[in-house]
């Protein structure tokens, strides 16, 4: 009896925040990752990318998105670079993204997104250097800039991400490891 008054008192809690303009969901698509340094071709290869997000309206053109996603990247290295182990033709590694969107609305079915994002490296290409250990650091940053189509309780986004902050673990080059990503998908209210 008890959960079954919880699940009531949640239900309904849910649903007063939801009138609010505050909504939650769930999202996925596909990444296509590349990266400005000559260690990599540039060319963009695909990944894809899921999680959750959170969206509150401040008005009705102004609002803010938190998403909470699982990314996986994979960058194509460029062959016989001296730094990567011999016969290593893609660096691939999965992130947790955390981006913050502002969303600006013009009319009620576009919204124009743009924000920083945060990536933390939870697993990578094990020994991608030659001289052994991981090649990424454990964080990046990065901003993002898109547009999202806004349906009744589906979503369709697509965006770009460029890198802020240099990615590389490799001490003994000078060049920057920055990232860039397109990203496209789905998001669905719940």
């Amino acid at each position: 009896m008890k959960r079954i008054f919880s699940l009531l008192i949640l239900a309904f809690a849910v649903h007063q925040i939801q009138a609010q303009g505050f909504k939650l969901g769930i999202k996925a698509g596909g990444n296509f990752t590349t990266n400005t340094s000559a260690s990599f071709q540039d060319n963009y290869k695909g990944g894809f990318h899921a999680g959750i997000f959170g969206r509150i309206k401040a008005s009705d053109i102004v609002g803010i998105q938190v998403e909470g996603l699982i990314s996986s990247i994979k960058l194509s290295v460029t062959p016989n670079t001296a730094i990567f182990r011999n016969g290593l033709t893609d660096l691939k590694a999965t992130y947790i993204h955390v981006p913050i969107l502002l969303n600006i609305s013009p009319v009620p079915l576009i919204s124009i997104q743009a924000g920083p994002q945060i990536g933390m490296t939870i697993n990578q290409t094990k020994d991608a250097l030659r001289v052994g250990g991981d090649a990424l650091k454990n964080r990046d940053f990065s901003m993002l800039a898109g547009i999202q189509l806004n349906l009744s309780k589906l979503s369709v986004f697509g965006r770009y991400s460029f890198g802020l902050s240099d990615i590389k673990n490799v001490t003994t080059i000078q060049e920057s490891w920055k990232s860039k990503m397109l990203q496209a998908g789905i998001g669905i209210s719940l």
